[in-house]
């Protein structure tokens, strides 16, 4: 067994987001409509021109057939996980990946109340408290029963891979912290629990993926590299049967899955129409212009970099599946101090949020702002004090890892010389400052209700302007499921044979990534598509 570890990519627009993003999400060379498209619903009105038709491709068409129990389409952590489950309960598991690799972003992965947990001496977490904050925090949008899941059944999941994957393969690769890369910290805004596992010394998930990649070919599965699903083929009484792709030599095969197919196709952030269809004018518009859905490929052999083209979404609704209609995302700061709630200005000098709103939520507020870019100006002032990051960060420790004097910023003797630095109106910007300092010395903050513990005024010079960028990352919206994870139709009956896993499961956020703990999406991303593969499994 040869694994190689890969330097990946780590500064500029990545950073620490427990997002997961899976591998394949549609192709060139559309080829047969499975299904009515007239399933697959609208949101707000819109048009439904972002489905369009299913490709005109049949299995007869088809240059050979491969047979397999399970056929997992997307690679990644939902793929990876899910083709795990299938083989841990005894199925033959095929894997489709539109590139020559595995690949992922973010960092942990959430799992609660495990033995590995319990036996390094971590905290348990109330299922029932856990879940409800989560529907709570997801604007009661998230679908209860997959929060459920989640909270029940992760701790399962990292039990099972401690002694399957973890303990026998630990040469090769060991988990760096069970505790994830925060304490616990709490601020005004929301919360944090602390359950993510960091798996790499990086704290990239792309080591992960390889690794278990191997394991998984170690334990029969066989992965088709290059080779990209266009289409779900289905039997005459709706039942899917298994997917045409197009492989490496754009020769059309024919997948054949006798107990099922699980999609797990990640983001459809590039897909101009369908980021227009299922998200407000100016989110889609800057979402579309600040795409950062690849920044996690790092030194990997990507040889497909359209990938969140949204096509595994719609071979889903082709098939009979309907979109939900209000779909979040994840998106990240990406330089200054991020998390560390310092005055915020947006491109003509006036303050705009409360700073201590998570990073992890705050991207529609900047899309927003006049200019509708994807950068706003943190003031700071030159003094002793020491501020506190909402979000559990160490100044020190922050500094090193976001490289922060690789980030534009600037230094002036004055409010008004440093405004012009930053192209930025002197007046607008001195006025801000000042009513800024008069509710920090007055110990309140009544414009934007900021904790008192995070009020410094600036009114110590020289002054600093530090450029922070906020990108975008991918979608966290898909397809109804139910608790076995099989796909649903308009209503709601499972679609014989379809499973999905990450991001095409709907329900699963509310309008943006939630902020509850680090690896969420990751935590629900992994658990929801074992669960798939265990079904799938048992068909």
């Amino acid at each position: 067994m040869d694994i190689s570890r890969r330097n990946f990519l780590k500064a500029g627009a990545v950073s620490a987001l427990g997002v997961g993003m899976a591998g394949l999400a549609g192709c060139a060379g559309q080829p047969k409509a499975s299904a009515d498209t007239s399933a697959a619903g609208s949101a707000n009105g819109k048009s439904e021109d972002w489905l369009g038709n299913a490709p005109e491709i049949a299995v007869k068409d088809c240059d050979r057939t491969v047979d397999t129990e399970v056929l997992v389409i997307g690679s990644a952590l939902a793929g990876s996980m899910a083709a795990y489950g299938a083989i841990r309960n005894g199925a033959t598991v095929a894997i489709l990946e539109r590139n020559s690799c595995a690949h992922i972003g973010g960092m942990t992965i959430s799992f609660f109340n495990s033995q590995t947990q319990k036996d390094a001496n971590l905290p348990q977490y109330d299922p029932i408290q856990t879940a409800n904050s989560m529907f709570n925090l997801t604007q009661y949008r998230s679908d209860m029963k997959l929060n459920a899941l989640w909270v029940e059944r992760s701790g399962e999941l990292l039990d099972n891979m401690k002694k399957d994957f973890l303990d026998p393969y630990h040469q090769y690769y060991q988990p760096i912290s069970l505790e994830g890369i925060f304490p616990d910290p709490s601020q005004e805004i929301t919360s944090y629990i602390s359950t993510g596992v960091a798996f790499s010394e990086t704290d990239i998930l792309t080591d992960f993926t390889h690794n278990i990649h191997q394991y998984l070919t170690d334990k029969g599965a066989t992965t088709y590299y290059n080779t990209c699903a266009q289409v779900l083929v289905q039997d005459d009484s709706g039942a899917v049967t298994g997917a045409i792709a197009t492989d490496e030599n754009g020769k059309y095969v024919y997948y054949h899955a006798t107990k099922g197919v699980i999609m797990c196709t990640g983001s459809f952030g590039s897909n101009e129409a369908m980021m227009k269809q299922f998200y407000t004018t100016h989110f889609a518009d800057w979402a579309l212009a600040n795409n950062a859905y690849t920044a996690y490929m790092g030194s990997d052999p990507v040889t497909d970099w359209s990938m969140d083209d949204g096509t595994g979404h719609k071979m889903l609704c082709w098939a009979g599946a309907e979109m939900e209609e209000i779909c979040g995302y994840a998106s990240w700061q990406t330089t200054a101090w991020r998390s560390f709630p310092y005055l915020l200005v947006d491109i003509k000098g006036q303050r705009f949020m409360n700073e201590c709103t998570s990073l992890l939520t705050s991207a529609h507020i900047i899309a927003d702002l006049p200019g509708h870019g994807n950068y706003v100006w943190q003031i700071i002032p030159t003094n002793d004090f020491q501020m506190p990051s909402s979000f559990g960060y160490n100044k020190e420790a922050a500094a090193k890892m976001f490289d922060i004097e690789k980030t534009e910023h600037y230094q002036a003797d004055s409010i008004e010389e440093l405004a012009k630095m930053i192209d930025v109106d002197p007046a607008a910007l001195t006025a801000t400052v000042k009513r800024y300092n008069e509710m920090c010395n007055n110990g309140a903050d009544t414009d934007f209700m900021k904790a008192k513990r995070y009020l410094d005024p600036i009114d110590d010079g020289p002054y600093q302007a530090w450029k922070m960028k906020y990108f975008f990352y991918c979608t966290l919206g898909g397809v109804r499921c139910n608790e076995k994870l099989q796909v649903l139709d308009s209503d709601w009956d499972p679609i014989p044979g379809l499973y999905a896993g990450g991001n095409t499961v709907g329900y699963r956020f509310g309008g943006s990534y939630e902020s509850l703990l680090h690896g969420g999406s990751n935590g629900l991303a992994a658990t929801h598509a074992y669960i798939a593969g265990l079904s799938a499994s048992q068909a």
